[in-house]
C-alpha cells in the first residue's frame, strides 16, 4: 500500500514537471498526467527486464529502481521550478525555486477558483451525474482494497507467473504445463511484480486496475475535449464509462484488460494532439491557418512509450493502435505538405509567397524519423519479451497453440462477417431474452444463408458455442449495450456530419473493430477483450448524448430530451450500482459480500467447493516439512492457491512441461507432490512407495517417512 501512495506522489509531481504551457494544447493538466503515466509505466517495465537480465529481480532491485525514479522526478521538478521563474532572481537557484513554487501556487489557486466557479454554475443534472460517479468510484475502491485476488485467469496464470519470476529472480521462460504463464504478454504482471517484491504479498494488486480505470476515464474525457466536446460532453464520457459494468468489475480485479485500455487511450489522446494544437486544424474549424504549429519531438517519445506498453500488456490493443498511428502519420505528412515557412524580416511579399508555396523536404524527413523513433521506442519496451518468444518457440508471437486458440484461422470474408456479428451480439446482450434469442437466431440464419457454420472452429475459440448469455455482471462476460449502441450511433453521426477529425477518429474506431473481427476468434468472454474499444468509443457516445439533448431542446422538445436522456441515465446508474452491489466475483452485499467472506473464501468464491481440498492438501504438505513441492496440473488448473497456502519459502516446480526445451523437474528432486484436476497423470508420476491422497479435484502425495 505504501508503494501505491509513493506512486500517487510521484505521478502528480512528474506531471507538474511535464505540464505544457497553458493554451499550447487541449486540457494540459490531463496531458501532463498522461505523459507522467507513460514514463512511469515504461520505467516499471524496463527495470523489470533489466533486473531480470542480471538475474537480480529482487526486492532490493525494485526498491533501487523507485529510488532512482524518485530522484529523477525531484530533479525534473526543480528544473521546472527554475523555468517557471525566468529570469532567475539574484537570490540564486534556491530563491528561484521558492519563487517558482509560489508562482505555481498562484496558478493552482486560480485553477481552483475557476473550478469552484464552474461547479457553482453547473446545473443539477451535472451534479447528479458527478455524484453517481463518486459513489461508484468509492464503492469500487472499497472492493479493490477489501477483496483478495479471485479472478479465474489470475489463479491459473496471471499471478503464478509472478511467483515463478520472484522464485527464479528472472522473467525467463520456465517449465510449466500452463503455456499462458510464459507466452501471454506480461506487461501488467510486470507492474504487479514491483508490488509483490516491495510488499511481499498481493494485498495491493487490485489497485493497479483501479488506477487504470481512473486513467482510462481521464484520457477518454480528454479525447472528448479534443473532438470538440465541451465540459458537459466530457462529464458524460466519464459517466458512461463509470457506469459500464465491465469497467466497474475489472477496476477491482487482477485482470489486464483495463490496463491495456488505459494505454490505448493514452496513445489516442497523444495522436489527436497532432490535429488540435493552436495553428492546426481543430475538430470544428474550417479555415486552414497560414502558419501551422510544428509538432514537438516529444510526441514521438510518448507515442513510442504508449505503443510499447500496449504491445507488452495485451496485443489486441495493437488493433486500435495501428489505425490511430496511421492517422497520426498521414496527418503529419499532409501538414508537412501544407506547412508554410514564416516570412522573415527583410523579405518582400513576393519572396514570402514563393517561399510559402514551397513544400520543404526536411519536414517530411522529420516525420519519417519520428515514425521510426516511435517504433524503436516500442521495441525497446516489448523487444526483450519478443526475443524470448522467438528463442523459445521460433516465433515472436509465441507458440502455434496460442495463435490457433485465440486467433481467426481463416481469411474467408463470410466467416469474418459472422464473427463480427457474434461479437456485436455478445457485446449488446440484454436481459430481454426474447430479443437476444431472436437476434442470435437471425445471425445463425444469416450464417446458413451464406453457407458457413455459425460455430466454425476457424473463427471460434476451442469448443465454445454461440450464443452465450452475457448480460449479467460477471467480470468475464458483462455486456455493455448502452455505451455500445451510443458509440455505434455516434460513430455513424461522426462519419456523416464531420468535421474531418471526427470522421477520421470514427474511421479509426471502425478499422479497429474490423481488425478485431478478422483476427480474434469469438469466445464467451469476448467482451473483456474489446474493453479498449469501449474506452475509445466513450467520447463518441458522450458527445452524441449531449448533442442530441441540445438539439432536441433547440427544437423545443425539452420534455423529449429530458425523458430520453434521463431514462438512459437512470438505467446506466442502476446498472452501475447493481454491479458493485451484486457483481461477480466481488460484491458489496449479499451472501458473497466481501464483508461476509474471509480471505481464503474470497479467493475461492468461483469454486468454493475446492477450498477445503486445497487447504487440507496444503496443511498436510506443510506438516511434512517439504521444502520443494512438485506441481501436476492441467492447462486451466488453479496454481496460485498453492503459492498462498503453502509455507512461505516453499519452492514450487512443475513436474510437467509444455514448453519445448524446458524439461520438468524430476520427481526424485521434490519432497512432495500436489495435483489439481489432472489426477490420472498425477497417479502415473507419484512413486509407488509414496502415499497419495485424493480429495476430489485435488490430490497430494508425500513420502511415507514424512507422515
Amino acid at each position: 500500500m505504501l508503494l501505491m501512495l509513493w506512486l500517487l506522489v510521484l505521478l502528480p509531481a512528474l506531471a507538474y514537471a511535464l505540464r505544457p504551457n497553458e493554451g499550447a494544447v487541449v486540457a494540459p493538466v490531463r496531458l501532463a498526467i498522461v505523459r507522467a503515466a507513460l514514463l512511469l509505466g515504461a520505467w516499471a517495465i524496463v527495470t523489470v527486464e533489466a533486473a531480470s537480465a542480471a538475474r537480480a529481480l529482487t526486492a532490493g532491485a525494485a526498491l533501487a529502481s523507485w529510488i532512482v525514479a524518485t530522484l529523477a522526478v525531484v530533479a525534473a521538478v526543480v528544473v521546472r521550478c527554475l523555468k517557471d521563474v525566468a529570469p532567475v532572481r539574484s537570490g540564486g537557484p534556491v530563491s528561484a525555486i521558492r519563487d517558482g513554487i509560489k508562482s505555481r501556487r498562484g496558478a493552482t489557486r486560480r485553477t481552483w477558483r475557476r473550478t469552484k466557479s464552474a461547479a457553482a454554475a453547473a446545473p443539477g443534472r451535472q451534479w447528479a451525474a458527478a455524484c453517481v460517479i463518486a459513489i461508484l468510484f468509492i464503492s469500487v475502491t472499497v472492493l479493490a482494497i477489501a477483496s483478495a485476488p479471485n479472478n479465474f485467469d489470475s489463479q491459473t496464470y496471471h499471478l503464478p507467473r509472478i511467483e515463478h519470476w520472484v522464485q527464479y529472480a528472472s522473467v525467463d521462460v520456465y517449465a510449466t504445463d500452463i503455456h499462458r504463464q510464459v507466452d501471454i504478454s506480461p506487461g501488467s504482471e510486470y507492474l504487479l511484480t514491483h508490488l509483490r517484491l516491495l510488499t511481499g504479498g498481493d494485498g495491493a494488486y487490485n489497485l493497479v486496475q483501479l488506477l487504470a480505470a481512473v486513467g482510462a476515464a481521464m484520457a477518454a474525457s480528454r479525447l472528448a475535449a479534443q473532438l470538440g466536446g465541451g465540459p458537459t460532453a466530457q462529464l458524460a464520457t466519464v459517466f458512461l464509462l463509470a457506469t459500464t459494468p465491465e469497467v466497474l468489475l475489472q477496476a477491482s480485479s487482477t485482470q489486464v484488460d483495463l490496463v491495456a485500455a488505459a494505454w490505448v487511450a493514452c496513445l489516442a489522446t497523444v495522436v489527436l494532439d497532432e490535429f488540435t494544437r493552436p495553428g492546426e486544424r481543430g475538430p470544428v474549424s474550417s479555415e486552414r491557418p497560414a502558419h501551422a504549429t510544428a509538432a514537438p519531438p516529444t510526441d514521438a517519445l510518448y507515442l513510442g512509450l504508449a505503443l510499447g506498453l500496449i504491445a507488452v500488456t495485451k496485443t489486441t490493443g495493437l488493433l486500435a493502435a495501428a489505425p490511430l498511428l496511421l492517422l497520426w502519420g498521414v496527418g503529419r505528412l499532409v501538414r508537412d505538405g501544407r506547412r508554410r515557412r514564416p516570412c522573415m524580416c527583410g523579405h518582400d511579399l513576393d519572396h514570402c509567397s514563393r517561399a510559402g508555396a514551397a513544400r520543404p523536404l526536411p519536414s517530411r524527413l522529420r516525420t519519417v524519423g519520428a515514425s521510426v523513433a516511435v517504433l524503436a521506442l516500442a521495441l525497446l519496451i516489448v523487444g526483450p519479451f519478443l526475443a524470448r518468444m522467438q528463442a523459445e518457440f521460433g516465433s515472436p508471437l509465441g507458440p502455434a497453440m496460442l495463435r490457433e486458440s485465440i486467433g481467426v484461422q481463416t481469411a474467408d470474408p463470410r466467416l469474418i462477417a459472422v464473427n463480427g456479428l457474434r461479437i456485436a451480439h455478445t457485446a449488446f446482450d440484454t436481459p430481454v431474452r426474447p430479443l437476444a434469442d431472436a437476434l442470435a437466431d437471425g445471425i445463425g440464419a444469416f450464417a446458413g444463408l451464406i453457407g458457413v457454420d455459425v460455430n466454425d472452429p476457424d473463427a471460434t475459440f476451442g469448443s465454445t458455442t454461440f450464443p452465450t448469455a452475457a448480460w449479467y455482471p460477471d467480470e468475464d462476460r458483462a455486456a455493455f449495450p448502452l455505451i455500445g449502441l451510443a458509440t455505434l450511433l455516434g460513430a455513424a453521426w461522426f462519419l456523416w456530419k464531420g468535421p474531418g477529425l471526427r470522421r477520421a477518429y470514427a474511421g479509426a474506431l471502425a478499422a479497429a473493430f474490423v481488425l478485431l473481427c478478422a483476427t480474434v476468434a469469438w469466445q464467451p468472454w469476448i467482451n473483456r477483450l474489446v474493453l479498449f474499444l469501449v474506452v475509445l468509443g466513450a467520447p463518441v457516445a458522450g458527445i452524441l448524448a449531449v448533442s442530441l439533448g441540445r438539439r432536441l431542446i433547440e427544437r423545443r422538445r425539452k420534455a423529449v430530451a429530458w425523458g430520453l436522456l434521463g431514462t438512459l441515465a437512470v438505467i446506466a446508474s442502476l446498472a452501475g450500482l447493481l454491479t458493485v452491489a451484486y457483481g461477480y466475483p466481488r460484491r458489496l452485499t449479499g451472501a458473497w459480500s466481501v464483508f461476509a467472506l474471509n480471505d481464503h473464501e474470497e479467493r475461492f468464491v468461483r469454486r468454493l467447493e475446492w477450498l477445503p481440498q486445497y487447504e487440507e492438501a496444503a496443511a498436510a504438505i506443510a506438516a511434512s516439512g517439504a521444502e520443494t513441492v512438485g506441481i501436476v496440473q492441467g492447462n486451466d488448473s488453479w496454481e496460485y492457491p498453492w503459492w498462498v497456502l503453502l509455507p512461505e519459502g516453499t519452492e514450487l516446480v512443475a513436474l510437467q512441461s509444455i514448453v519445448p526445451g524446458r524439461a520438468p523437474a524430476e520427481v526424485a528432486d521434490v519432497d512432495a507432490i500436489v495435483c489439481a484436476e489432472d489426477l490420472d497423470e498425477c497417479a502415473t508420476l507419484v512413486p509407488g512407495s509414496w502415499d497419495m491422497s485424493t480429495l476430489g479435484t485435488i490430490a497430494y502425495a508425500i513420502p511415507p517417512e514424512t507422515r
